[in-house]
């Protein structure tokens, strides 16, 4: 059914120009119903970066979990141990266990991370993050930065595979349009990077997994769609401006936009949406299952924890209160 319906709309959308962008379709639903798209069946799932437990973490009923590589603040490495346990459901059935990685910031708290640098800054080291502390922006086209998180002997990738997780959570793939004052070739380097990154990967674990988050309108770049396995994406729909705010309309249609982009290569959309309410949590829900999209209500500081909990948001790192209370202009991204 698959099949033929890519076949349909192919021929359906004629010849020409037009035609050549939809030139991949019957091929991919082909790929996806062949088991070429190893997050096809991932109908739930589970993002969690704090205070990680293993025994909880395996307790949850989920196809997928996206956690961090270390756990005690980052810096306690999961050995293959902890991973395959995660891999277990309680039921005794396999679920896929991704490790978190940001590729765009360097953070403080990880094994890599020299405190001489913040007065002594290597060449690919930037600014630290308001919205985020302990997070600093680099130079990610530099060769430096490149072999730390990806080529390098002892490369962080290279642990995450040691580790036994199944694939990577590229976060800050977004940071191209922060960083392209410093490089006007910005956009085309973090594209190259993750190909880099996804290659290597595949290279030392074939079948690896990779799914990028947010920068949705890289979805426009063919290598760029068939490198990557998924899409996860932050406030598609709700607190872009304001905790629980409905984004505009026209932000949310652009999105869309980019992500069906994605969607037509029969690749998974996760939205991670950060909302203070039992009634709102449930509404996007059903909204994002009736557009195939498979949801997740974490809190803002992953954790784990009850997002429906009170907190002062404007004490809450990353939120748009904190950024706008605590941040000045120019100093959070």
């Amino acid at each position: 059914m698959m099949i033929r319906r890519a076949l349909l709309l192919a021929v359906a959308l004629g010849f020409g120009g037009f035609a050549w962008q939809w030139r991949d379709v019957p091929g991919d639903a082909l790929a996806a119903w062949s088991g070429g798209r190893p997050l096809a069946h991932v109908k739930s799932w589970h993002y969690q970066l704090d205070k990680v437990d293993i025994d909880a973490l395996g307790k949850r009923d989920v196809d997928m979990l996206v956690t961090d590589y270390a756990r005690e603040g980052g810096k306690t490495p999961l050995g293959p141990e902890d991973v395959a346990r995660l891999k277990t459901k309680s039921d005794g059935s396999r679920r896929v266990v991704i490790s978190y990685l940001s590729i765009g910031e360097a953070e403080e708290f990880r094994y890599y991370f020299d405190q001489a640098w913040k007065t002594s800054k290597p060449a690919w080291l930037e600014r630290e993050n308001c919205a985020w502390p302990k997070a600093w922006m680099v130079r990610f086209w530099d060769p430096g930065w490149r072999s730390l998180i990806v080529s390098g002997q002892d490369s962080y990738l290279k642990r995450i595979i040691a580790a036994g997780f199944d694939g990577v959570y590229l976060d800050r793939v977004d940071m191209w349009e922060h960083t392209s004052p410093l490089n006007p070739n910005a956009q085309a380097a973090m594209m190259d990077f993750v190909a880099e990154l996804a290659a290597e990967a595949r290279k030392l674990k074939p079948g690896f997994i990779v799914i990028a988050q947010n920068a949705e309108d890289l979805l426009v770049n063919r290598r760029y769609r068939r490198t990557i396995d998924a899409v996860a994406k932050e406030e598609l729909f709700y607190s872009k401006t304001g905790t629980g705010d409905r984004n505009q309309p026209a932000d949310i249609s652009t999105a869309l936009k980019f992500l069906d982009q994605l969607r037509w290569q029969w690749k998974p959309i996760f939205p991670v949406e950060y909302l203070r309410s039992a009634e709102a949590i449930a509404a996007v829900r059903s909204e994002a299952v009736k557009r195939g999209l498979v949801p997740v209500f974490p809190t803002r500081a992953l954790d784990g924890g009850d997002p429906t909990a009170p907190v002062t948001l404007a004490a809450e790192a990353g939120t748009p209160e904190f950024i706008k209370e605590k941040c000045p202009a120019g100093t959070a991204w």
